[in-house]
């Protein structure tokens, strides 16, 4: 990743585009080809053959026959790969057999050094999400690398970001995600929006007023006085709950992207509904998740 101005941003050289070639991932595809497009960058296509619902039985009562998986995988991944090198990108296929679609997807973007991952999501919600779990929030708490989530409410992608939202809590390094906002926003010459949100009020209006200036402070703290030069920033603070905070604010701007941090967890399976599940559910743009330790 490249130094700019004091601060370390994101390259974007290789973009894993992981798909289940269902409708719902066409969308993450067009993001994946748009910023690629857009960063000359080399594109890999990521399929997983889901082995935890194969079977091998043509006659099997549940599950799906693991050659007719393979069969389907090969058509689509072949179709697909000629599409975009037809139109012109770099782009390679890369097809997996794994019982955990998270970590083999996490796994594949590792070794091949991807810069970032694009996925779609079905967002589920309840038992489905406690019984399925969460393929996109799986990768998300595992990656090493940003990853790019577009839910089933996320529009086209346009040409550039116009206005992003940069949701932080302050804490576990927010420098280097603001770094990867700053960015993409520059490339973009995008409005940023810097939110943090404050669970409570202080106990006076005078210690919420004190308080709120300090977040203020800490904000423009995180973007360097030269990237006013290729982008907007302005800083929203609002009390309340994070993830609300978080939506609201999108819609007031018409974000078309909504960037936001995520802490590593030790379980595949994850199925809390934080603040990331929530604005990951309920988000009407794409969310790209900058996870660290």
């Amino acid at each position: 990743m490249p130094v700019i101005e004091n601060y370390v941003g994101l390259a974007l050289e290789r973009v894993l585009v992981a798909t289940d070639f269902a409708e719902d991932s066409s969308l993450a595809l067009q993001y994946g080809k748009a910023l690629a497009k857009r960063s000359s960058s080399r594109m890999v296509v990521a399929h997983v053959v889901d082995l935890s619902v194969a079977t091998r039985s043509e006659r099997a009562v549940v599950g799906i026959p693991v050659d007719e998986m393979r069969r389907t995988s090969t058509e689509n991944m072949e179709r697909t790969l000629t599409e975009l090198q037809s139109s012109g990108f770099r782009a390679t296929g890369q097809t997996i057999e794994a019982h955990n679609t998270a970590a083999a997807i996490v796994g594949l973007s590792e070794q091949v050094k991807a810069d970032l991952i694009v996925m779609g999501t079905h967002a589920r919600h309840g038992l489905n999400r406690v019984i399925l779990g969460s393929c996109a929030e799986g990768v998300i708490r595992h990656a090493t690398c940003p990853v790019l989530t577009v839910g089933p409410r996320a529009k086209p992608p346009a040409d550039s970001f116009s206005n992003i939202v940069f949701a932080t809590d302050l804490q576990h390094n927010a420098a280097e995600k603001a770094a990867v906002a700053l960015t993409i926003g520059e490339d973009s010459y995008a409005k940023i929006h810097m939110c943090y949100a404050l669970e409570k009020p202080g106990n006076d209006i005078s210690s919420t007023l004190e308080t709120r200036l300090k977040c203020v402070e800490a904000l423009r703290r995180l973007v360097p006085q030269g990237i006013y030069e290729h982008c907007d920033a302005d800083c929203v603070i609002e009390h309340g709950d994070a993830a609300t905070h978080i939506l609201e604010a999108a819609v007031k701007v018409s974000a078309d992207l909504i960037i936001m941090g995520a802490r590593r967890s030790m379980n595949w399976l994850t199925v809390s509904e934080g603040v990331v599940g929530r604005v990951l559910a309920r988000a009407e743009c794409p969310v790209m998740t900058v996870c660290t330790r």
